[in-house]
């Protein structure tokens, strides 16, 4: 049994600028309250993960800079559980960044923890760190306080 959780969002900023917020492990406390990452983000290297409830490690399977990024865990092997999250960064012709967060779980011991998988694409889980890239991504780059500024002389 598998389960992809997919979600998508839109960054007022170059994929090169969510790429460098979404590789700064070392900042994630300061804007992301769903997960905290020790290690770089190079293929091949060791991470570890704390997310609500849970500390674990994980491996970097793919670190295309500003393009893909995916890291994945498994327990005993693949076929018994494999959790494999993978980021993607697509260029729009305006110059914004689709931000792809999607996470795969497969294995024998997906399906007695279904619920507990599914429930972490609710908007505390997945979404809400999405949104937390974005602000954080929009507010370094300057495009956030801009559009801010914009939408206030509007108003």
């Amino acid at each position: 049994m598998s389960i992809t959780l997919p979600t998508t969002i839109t960054i007022d900023a170059p994929r090169e600028v969510v790429w460098d917020v979404l590789t700064d492990f070392p900042n994630y406390g300061a804007w992301s309250n769903f997960s905290r990452v020790d290690g770089v983000a190079e293929e091949g290297t060791r991470l570890s993960m704390r997310m609500p409830g849970m500390v674990f490690s994980s491996t970097v399977t793919v670190a295309n800079a500003n393009s893909q990024l995916q890291w994945s865990t498994h327990v005993i092997s693949n076929r018994v559980f494999l959790g494999q999250h993978t980021f993607t960064l697509e260029s729009t012709p305006d110059g914004k960044t689709v931000f792809n967060n999607s996470e795969l779980f497969a294995g024998i011991l997906v399906k007695p923890f279904e619920r507990f998988f599914t429930n972490n694409k609710r908007p505390n889980g997945y979404d809400l760190f999405n949104r937390a890239l974005k602000t954080r991504v929009e507010t370094l780059s300057g495009h956030g306080l801009h559009n801010a500024t914009a939408a206030a002389v509007h108003v």
